[in-house]
């Protein structure tokens, strides 16, 4: 018994082990769940695969701490196709938000202690598989999203990121995100993005970069302090992944969607008078389609353009020469020296005698292959590669390094070189931006494109190639109106320009221009039987002494051929502790969406505004106000049944007046008429019953819409319906509708 017990005892501690143990086990699980759904900045574990999203603007997406590649996807949510935004996934080695920067030096000593003539280094390699941060990423947000009912029923999106306007003690910009990692070269790599809501500067964020010389981690612990020689920093930019809110709603078909990567790139900077330092991307005809099919025309659609953006980086400053302290950095104008583009896996290599080093990525980037193809007429003593707008030729792959098959062609910027020793620095600051003709002036051209009344724009710097180079080649079969078209696209090329400016403003004046003004902090949308009624409140903005009214706008259904209208616009003196606004002007039934900005006027005379921007209005950001739920507009209720109207019927799934009120996924059924309380049985003709609505409402709407949805949740098919209404006194009434599918 003696053993039966010790068996029996050593079971029951077992046993009460296991269920302690999986007790901790749910108990952590229960708060990682917890500390992951409360703090929207951090995805992993891992302080290397960390993440912060950034979506203050219109260039959405994310930094990695660890200065590497991530995946982002902003398209299942708030992705307002009427904002026009740019979102990069990460998945490239690209610089978009501060990622991706290759480190190269000569005759350098790895940890292991073995020598390399050429060194080229990311943030992740053999000795850092991983990556290293040296300080965990943050993230925070001047301003958060509105309080947001419709219909009385909360939308609820959770903030992306900390929302601490405690952080934003300098500087107007409306989003920090900051993060620290070590390059394998022993240098420390701090990465700083900033972001700005404001009307005229929400195109770009700005990147900082500082780089210090901190030494080799070894193996062991410790450091060794080396002496970088012919160090040079890196950078680039492609389109391969990225997204546009713009253009797939409706999806065009796929002979017509635009190829992104099929692109026309110049460097703006590298000949003498070059005001800016601007490398960019626009988008190049398809030398496999007949014509002219620069911007992407949608045929199908009336014509409309689905790719005039351009994208950008432009250079604000690169170090002269390394610095310990930063009152001493100063910028080199002539920085970046080297500047080529092209497939990274089609680059040539170099000739005989022309790679001492042995390394075909420390050619390219110290200039090599730039000179081997060189542009003509850059500045002495720099290396720029040709472009491909440049070649006299229509097709934009015609280059060493051009293809059309597995196309990916960057944008290549190098820094350099430096000799960069144990403690010493370097800072380079860049922007990168969207910048285009719009998206309202995209549909308008391609459509008058298309029905050929489309005329030249005017003040073209070029009769033949407007803003385009002067030996720009148009396709050998490109119409006179072709051409028109692409003249109208070029002129992006000027916002690309306006925008760089003004991040260069931005960055001279220490990040002080003028501070867009907050949202309101709530915002209701209620349907009425005499229209729809919006209430605001918004003290913050109310008393700041640039406060200048709102500004209402509202559009019929989501997709992006239609357009936002401009329904309510007030000056200085609106101010309340509730504003009320009733919109009459609805089609009872159909889908509206609304948003609402701070109106906030710029001084004439603001010397942190930029001259071009004084005097001017700025609004609130547009991405603040995360309109994803519409608003059916209801009828009056009355208790006279016998007036009580089924529309469409019959309903046809193809009918167009469907898109004419902005159901996003055509499927419909709209009650009018309604009392205001009743109850909506639905039968087939056999008598079957499909679903059961209560229609209670205390606004007294007299109108309901169905989604067609069945209590099974199935959608129903093809038949005849019979609607039975019946009031809580017992009157009733029955109606027929047809349903074709």
């Amino acid at each position: 018994m003696k053993r039966n017990n010790e068996i029996t005892g050593k079971t029951t501690r077992n046993r009460t082990a296991m269920i302690l143990t999986e007790c901790i086990r749910k108990v952590q699980v229960l708060v990682l769940i917890v500390f992951l759904f409360s703090a929207p900045l951090l995805y992993s574990q891992t302080p290397e695969l960390a993440t912060a999203l950034i979506k203050t603007g219109r260039l959405w997406g994310g930094m990695v701490a660890n200065g590497d590649q991530g995946t982002f996807d902003f398209r299942a949510g708030f992705f307002p196709n009427d904002f026009d935004i740019l979102q990069y996934r990460g998945q490239q080695s690209d610089n978009y938000f501060g990622g991706g920067f290759r480190l190269a030096a000569t005759n350098w000593r790895a940890p292991d202690d073995s020598l390399y003539p050429a060194a080229i280094f990311g943030p992740k390699n053999d000795f850092y598989p991983a990556g290293k941060v040296t300080v965990p990423i943050t993230s925070y947000i001047r301003y958060k999203y509105p309080e947001q009912t419709i219909n009385g029923n909360p939308v609820t999106i959770p903030m992306f990121t900390n929302y601490d306007p405690s952080q934003f003690t300098t500087g107007t910009f409306d989003q920090i995100v900051s993060a620290s990692n070590k390059n394998v070269l022993g240098v420390e790599v701090k990465r700083t993005v900033r972001a700005w809501s404001q009307t005229y500067n929400d195109n770009y964020v700005i990147v900082e970069v500082e780089l210090t010389n901190t030494g080799v981690d070894l193996p062991g612990g410790g450091v060794r302090l080396d002496t970088l020689h012919n160090f040079y920093f890196g950078m680039s930019q492609g389109m391969a992944n990225n997204y546009y809110s713009y253009g797939s709603n409706p999806s065009p078909p796929v002979s017509e969607r635009p190829n992104y990567q099929y692109v026309w790139q110049n460097y703006y900077g590298a000949r003498p008078g070059d005001s800016l330092r601007v490398f960019y991307f626009y988008n190049a005809d398809d030398p496999a389609t007949p014509g002219d099919n620069m911007g992407a025309p949608a045929l199908s659609q009336k014509g409309r353009l689905l790719n005039t953006n351009y994208s950008f980086y432009t250079i604000l400053h690169a170090s002269a020469v390394p610095y310990t302290n930063i009152s001493s950095d100063s910028d080199d104008p002539l920085q970046p020296r080297i500047t080529y583009i092209g497939t990274e896996t089609r680059i040539p290599s170099p000739g005989s005698g022309e790679d001492p080093y042995g390394s075909k990525n420390y050619w390219a980037m110290r200039g090599g292959y730039s000179d081997k193809y060189p542009r003509p007429g850059t500045h002495p003593g720099t290396h720029h590669g040709i472009m491909n707008d440049e070649q006299g030729s229509p097709d934009f792959s015609a280059f060493p390094a051009g293809t059309v098959q597995a196309v990916n062609s960057k944008n290549f910027s190098s820094f350099g070189p430096y000799t960069l020793a144990p403690g010493e620095k370097l800072r380079f600051v860049y922007a990168v931006g969207i910048a285009g003709i719009g998206a309202q002036a995209a549909k308008e051209i391609g459509e008058k494109w298309l029905a050929g009344t489309l005329t030249n724009p005017p003040n073209m710097p070029d009769a033949n190639t407007g803003w385009l180079p002067s030996n720009f080649a148009f396709p050998s079969d490109a119409t006179e109106m072709d051409k028109m078209k692409a003249r109208w696209i070029s002129m992006g090329r000027d916002s690309v320009m306006l925008s760089a400016w003004r991040a260069k403003w931005n960055f001279m004046n220490n990040y002080q221009i003028p501070q867009a003004p907050p949202p309101p902090s709530h915002f209701s949308v209620t349907g009425y039987g005499d229209g729809v009624e919006l209430r605001w409140r918004n003290a913050e903005g109310e008393a700041r002494g640039d406060f200048a009214g709102y500004l209402i706008m509202r559009r019929v259904s989501n997709t992006d051929t239609i357009f936002y209208q401009e329904i309510y616009n007030s000056d200085a003196s609106d101010k309340a502790s509730e504003h009320i606004y009733k919109d009459q002007q609805v089609v009872p039934g159909a889908q509206y969406y609304y948003y609402i900005q701070t109106k906030a006027l710029i001084a004439a005379n603001d010397p942190l505004a930029d001259p071009t921007t004084r005097g001017k209005m700025m609004y609130s950001g547009r991405s603040y106000i995360p309109n994803v739920s519409f608003i059916n507009p209801p009828r009056f209720s009355t208790d006279d049944m016998s007036r009580i109207r089924i529309v469409p019927n019959p309903y046809n799934i193809n009918d167009p007046l469907l898109k004419v009120y902005g159901y996003t996924d055509q499927r419909g059924i709209n009650f009018f008429n309604l009392p205001q309380k009743v109850t909506i049985k639905i039968y087939t003709e056999n008598g079957d019953l499909v679903q059961t609505i209560n229609h209670d409402s205390p606004e007294r709407a007299g109108s309901l819409t169905w989604d067609m949805i069945t209590a099974s949740q199935q959608v129903i098919s093809s038949g005849v319906y019979i609607a039975v209404f019946q009031r809580p006194d017992g009157a009733t009434a029955y109606h027929k509708f047809v349903v074709v599918r």
